[in-house]
């Protein structure tokens, strides 16, 4: 009872408390005996409070203006529901669509299965963006590669096209010289198969990203370097990288499509004649064909393959042909073998599983070498295949240590100490003068014609 009191008792900045507030309202209600107290409680509540209200310790809220001022800026919300409903209005076309767009939509719920994607709502804006992206540039195919992850809360939106034509350069331009090292792949082949287009929002412009060089790719290896959102900026790291972020990211995307793209064994067949031509896909049915694997057969490692040539040490997936003597010798080190198409995956690199939720199994195979890569693959009722890969990272691959950035080259050494030569005396520098006009003057003597002929 005690302690209840005690509790009442408590007082505010103003020295009031529950119990005096009472006391002082049952006070006013006994002096006054009005004809129903119950009715006049609270007004007789309120006008005790207002005996402690102090005029200037409260501040007046200016009212809202019922017009928003149009020098405001415009609220965040505002301008991403604008640029959504300019993304979802159809666009008129009169040609026939003559490209393919992936089933984002569909592959989305393959990775939810492994806890991966970007929402509904997000993923249907990047899927109707790269449909846009499609049909304004013509490309023969668009998937959805992914989104690397900036540091200053700004992220790329990649999409991977094929069948794209550069735009002609300007008239009077001089093409850039070509890059040092090993020459660059074409496109169409190698790291530059595929085209990349960069954005920052799915309802703004794709920005098409420059085919990638073998210096590149080897410098992106030496360097640990988040990307800014900004592909004109710099890449401020050490050893210096030859490019802007552009080619940064576009270095980071083709080690990260060569290392962390599957496919189920025995989907695709390699030429035996030319192993360096991609390989092509095997038919289902038939006599020679194939019957689709289940999704449990993807649950364990040997039930997938690379779908891509690994990236080599000199950055490029296949070796220069080896310069030879005049014997026909070649000439130089032995080159780095070749890493092949469909090569098996190992546990150091990958992790799979099979999942289960209701409808058919999904197996995901997630890459420990990029985390954040995965490959999902479900057999449908009819026996149609899916397959789908997704990467949403920092574009960073992991490291068993802790990275330690390349030491500067050594300082050079000290030049020898110079000692000045001393100057020859006068007297010998006049006689080696004198023989030289004495030898002159003899010399023009002779050349002289005799004066009696």
């Amino acid at each position: 009872m005690e302690a209840s009191k005690a509790y009442l008792m408590k007082t505010d900045e103003n020295g009031v408390s529950v119990y005096s507030h009472l006391t002082n309202v049952l006070a006013v209600l006994l002096d006054s005996q009005p004809a129903s107290a119950l009715d006049a409680f609270e007004a007789t509540s309120l006008a005790t409070k207002k005996m402690h209200y102090a005029a200037g310790a409260a501040a007046v809220t200016p009212a809202a203006p019922e017009l928003p001022d149009p020098a405001a800026p415009v609220p965040a919300s505002l301008a991403w529901a604008e640029s959504t409903a300019a993304l979802l209005k159809p666009k008129p076309s009169e040609e026939e669509p003559s490209g393919t767009v992936a089933n984002l939509m569909y592959e989305s719920s393959l990775f939810e299965c492994a806890g991966v994607g970007l929402g509904p709502a997000e993923t249907y804006r990047v899927y109707v963006s790269l449909v846009n992206l499609q049909k304004d540039l013509s490309l023969s195919s668009v998937r959805f590669f992914g989104k690397v992850l900036g540091a200053a809360g700004v992220d790329y939106y990649i999409a991977e096209g094929a069948g794209y034509t550069p735009p002609d350069p300007e008239e009077g331009v001089e093409p850039p010289p070509p890059p040092p090292g090993a020459p660059v792949e074409e496109a169409g082949t190698g790291c530059n198969s595929f085209t990349y287009f960069a954005a920052t929002d799915p309802s703004g412009t794709w920005t098409p990203l420059p085919d990638v060089t073998p210096q590149q790719i080897i410098y992106s290896k030496r360097i640990r370097k988040y990307v800014t959102g900004d592909l004109e900026a710099d890449v401020r790291a050490y050893p210096p990288f030859p490019g802007q972020e552009k080619a940064y990211l576009r270095a980071l995307i083709a080690r990260i499509v060569a290392a962390t793209t599957l496919c189920p064994t025995g989907k695709f067949t390699v030429d035996a004649e030319d192993p360096a031509a991609p390989p092509t896909e095997v038919e289902v049915g038939g006599e020679e064909g194939r019957t689709p694997p289940p999704a449990s057969a993807l649950g364990e490692l040997s039930g997938w393959c690379t779908r891509y040539m690994g990236i080599l040490d000199i950055g490029r997936c296949t070796n220069l042909p080896r310069e030879e003597d005049e014997e026909g010798n070649p000439i130089g080190p032995e080159p780095q073998p070749q890493i092949p198409y469909l090569a098996p995956i190992t546990e150091e690199s990958w992790a799979c599983t099979t999942y289960v939720h209701g409808a058919q199994p999904v197996a995901v195979a997630k890459s420990l070498s990029f985390p954040g890569a995965i490959c999902a693959y479900q057999l449908q009722k009819g026996g149609t295949e899916a397959l789908a890969s997704i990467y949403i990272g920092y574009g960073v691959e992991a490291l068993s240590a802790p990275f330690v950035m390349e030491a500067p080259p050594p300082f050079e050494l000290e030049p020898e100490e110079v000692h000045e030569q001393a100057d020859m005396p006068l007297s010998e520098e006049n006689a080696i003068f004198l023989e030289k006009e004495k030898a002159r003057i003899a010399e023009e003597a002779a050349a002289l014609p005799d004066p009696e002929e």
